[in-house]
């Protein structure tokens, strides 16, 4: 999966806020929220880990089966590509 942005992601007010800037320009075009397992996800993406270790990372951090996460990362990629966030 590849981001068609950059992507800081800052902890506010126990929420997380992902800023997508223009890769040529710099230019800030979104500004979403996340919930924590939103922006561990979105950070593995963005440092190009594939399906399983970010599941794995999820079922670690949140104590969820492997299964579940895998579900969870694959239909937060697909939110992705569906919101023109992502190419796969």
């Amino acid at each position: 999966m590849n981001l068609k942005y950059d992507f800081s992601i800052q902890e506010v007010a126990d929420k997380f806020v992902a800023i997508a800037k223009n890769r040529e320009t710099g230019t800030v075009e979104l500004v979403f929220s996340l919930n924590g397992t939103g922006a561990l996800m979105l950070q593995a993406i963005q440092e190009g880990k594939d399906v399983g270790e970010i599941a794995g990372a999820l079922a670690s951090e949140y104590d969820i089966q492997p299964e579940d996460a895998k579900k969870e990362v694959s239909g937060f990629m697909a939110m992705l590509l569906e919101n023109g966030i992502a190419s796969a």
